[in-house]
């Protein structure tokens, strides 16, 4: 009997050696691959909570294998995690700042043990100048405003928060839990005009003015928010560099910093560039934002909510659906970026696992792609000019939100057209790489750029503007003679060509043809081919050797607001005249974006299926795709292809070869439908 307890316990114990054993091997195995520069990586995790005051036993809930399960199953190139959020709250026991109410366990600590296993980079979530608590208790840091109160959430730009508290803290984490990197979030995108004294000294010192503006409106305002532009730059250019000097492996962004939100030229050494699209219409979003940030010749990534905001403050939330999220990360890795999906830690900080199995599911689907995206560029054929001069004459803020874009941007992808979006010192030095320009509805434009556009439509080039006040700025080049002014009233625009009328209320300008001018729809009185104006929707011309062509009316606006296929088939039809040898031609469905890429030689033209809820508000998400149609392909190829292959799948597609383009069909395309092309 003692023998067979004996045995029985010598095997007990030689099946614990040998699982720890078996363990140990996976984690040296998984442990294995090389720790990633944010630079190399493709796919990675957000959480975060914001912690509050209210937060209590923080840790209490962490499960130290559910985490551990959940990388070894979504295997990511890095991990973010919250380590301070808007209310000011750190989530891990700072010595420095104001941690949450209490603590159980360190969840910081746990996640950079279990990351440290698998060799995964741990990022933190911090929230820069945004901090409540922070300026309760230290009101001297906070920035002033107009009226010379004390903003009450956010800090001073050139003041002491972050000396005292931002980089100290990171700082801290750096040595105590030897972090990878910092994701800054509401910096940027947050900022409003600080009248500290220091900064209104710095300000008439410079412009050698008496008096600083209080309002949008007064004189000079436009240079106040431009001084503290400048003052921003400083304070980021501060902390990154500091950062960078006590640990030059440390890695930085501040979100949205360089974006839409920021459209400038890089000019601070943040490592990468990031931001989190829109949670309510991320598809779209995520699409816009990717080509703001794809040229700024930094690595950038994009950042997908895991869920639908129904009250954001208020907690409740909609768990995303898997299709809705690979949608997103197809609109973001087509263009050569890196993805990330947000998700929340529950009110302890610990891992929630209900998401895992959609992240594993979404972590194959990218993975799947990354051979074929992740660091490839993007072949120009439509570039349109983000006017930064006008960006700035419609946004009232320091940085922010405003943009005039979104809409063209849009619908151009609705009609299937590749597109990118150029910033203007972009513009200055990639103009010529591309066959059409748009020049989307800016009040102002720089003056030696305008000049530049048009010399390269002489040499050959083309040109489209978009919206009743870009098209008065080229009135002699349109050819077109403008009656009256623009104004908002209702009508309605189209044609035959068009496929019908669509009513429309948005900015538009009545013009008249000149000799030699070609017309693409006209405006109407009513919606009734009898009921024709004298007025064109679109019109044509020629100059030196390219073309300038022109919408008369801001669809930006009135495609986010009504869409109709009218605005698409016009926009094609006007098109098509500019660049009737477009590189690639899309037939089948009007629910697929089209990206042209290229990598290690080979082209790729990646094809999105858009459909879903995106611009309903009342769906808030949505867990079914309709497939596209069979879709026909023409592209441009010159010779006929060596091969041409549907990737990842990797089946070989059929080709036919009509002088120097190749056509083909393409199977319904169920989210993200790569054509591979080698010469």
């Amino acid at each position: 009997m003692r023998w067979i307890i004996l045995f029985s316990l010598l095997t007990n114990v030689s099946l614990v050696l040998n699982a720890q054993v078996a363990d140990s091997r996976e984690i040296l195995q998984e442990s294995a691959h090389q720790r990633l520069r944010r630079a190399d990586s493709f796919l990675g995790f957000h959480f975060d909570f914001h912690a509050t005051a209210a937060d209590k036993e923080l840790g209490k809930g962490f499960d130290t294998k559910l985490l551990a399960d959940f990388l070894r199953r979504t295997k990511p190139d890095y991990i973010q995690i919250d380590s301070k959020g808007h209310p000011g709250y750190s989530s891990y026991p700072t010595k420095i700042g104001y941690s949450a109410n209490s603590f159980v366990k360190d969840p910081m600590r746990i996640w950079r043990e279990v990351t440290n296993k698998f060799n995964i980079p741990l990022y933190v979530h911090y929230s820069g100048i945004w901090d409540k608590k922070a300026i309760r208790e230290n009101p001297q840091w906070g920035r002033i405003k107009a009226d010379g109160t004390i903003d009450s959430t956010k800090a001073a730009y050139l003041g002491e928060y972050s000396e005292k508290l931002m980089i100290p803290q990171l700082k801290e984490m750096i040595d105590t839990y030897k972090i990878d990197g910092a994701w800054i979030d509401g910096d940027c995108w947050s900022t409003e005009p600080d009248y500290s004294p220091e900064v209104m000294k710095g300000f008439l010192t410079e412009t050698g003015l008496k008096v600083v503006p209080l309002a949008p409106g007064e004189i000079n305002y436009k240079k106040w928010l431009d001084y503290n532009r400048a003052v921003y730059r400083k304070y980021l250019k501060n902390y990154v560099d500091k950062l960078h000097a006590y640990n030059p492996d440390f890695q930085i962004a501040s979100n949205w910093a360089y974006s839409s939100m920021m459209p400038e030229k890089v000019d601070v050494n943040v490592d990468f560039l990031s931001g989190d699209v829109s949670g309510q219409n991320g598809l779209y979003s995520a699409a816009f934002q990717a080509r703001c940030l794809a040229l700024q010749g930094k690595p950038w990534d994009l950042m997908a909510w895991g869920f639908m905001p129904i009250d954001f403050m208020g907690g409740i939330h909609s768990p995303k659906s898997l299709v809705q999220l690979e949608q997103e990360a197809a609109e973001v890795i087509a263009m050569g970026g890196g993805f990330q999906v947000y998700f929340q830690q529950n009110r302890d900080a610990s891992f929630r696992t209900i998401d895992t199995d959609a992240m594993v599911k979404l972590a194959e689907f990218c993975r799947a792609r990354q051979p074929f995206c992740q660091h490839s560029e993007i072949i120009p054929q439509i570039g349109m000019w983000y006017s930064v001069q006008g960006w700035k004459m419609i946004n009232n803020g320091v940085y922010g939100w405003s943009s005039n874009m979104e809409g063209i941007t849009n619908l151009l992808l609705d009609s299937q057209y590749p597109v990118e979006i150029l910033l203007d010192h972009q513009i200055k030095d990639r103009m010529e790489k591309y066959p059409l320009i748009i020049v989307p509805e800016w009040d102002q434009f720089d003056v030696a750029l305008k000049e530049q556009l048009l010399k390269y439509t002489v040499a050959g080039g083309n040109v489209l503007i978009i919206g009743a006040k870009a098209a008065k700025a080229f009135e002699h080049e349109l050819n077109v003679s403008f009656v009256g002014k623009d104004s908002t009233q209702q009508f309605n625009m189209g044609g035959k060509n068009a496929g019908g009328i669509a009513g429309i209320k948005t900015n538009w300008q009545k013009v008249l043809t000149k000799s030699g001018t070609l017309v693409d729809g006209h405006v109407y009185t009513q919606c009734d081919y009898r009921y024709a104006t004298e007025y064109p929707a679109a019109t044509i011309n020629s100059y030196g050797k390219g073309k300038i062509a022109a919408f008369y009316m801001d669809l930006s606006t009135a495609y986010n607001q009504y869409r109709n296929p009218v605005f698409n088939k016009l926009i094609r039809n006007v098109i098509n005249m500019l660049i009737p040898d477009a590189a690639v031609k899309v037939a089948g469905s009007g629910y697929v974006h089209v990206v042209l890429g290229k990598k290690n030689g080979k082209t790729f033209i990646h094809l999105i299926n858009s459909s879903g809820e995106h611009f309903n508000k009342s769906v808030m998400a949505y867990d079914e795709l309709l497939p596209t149609r069979s879709l026909t392909l023409s592209y441009k190829a010159g010779t006929k292809p060596v091969s041409v292959t549907l990737q990842p799948s990797g089946g070989k597609i059929n080709v036919k070869q009509i002088g120097n383009r190749i056509e083909f069909v393409v199977p319904p395309v169920e989210v993200h439908s790569i054509i591979e092309i080698e010469q």
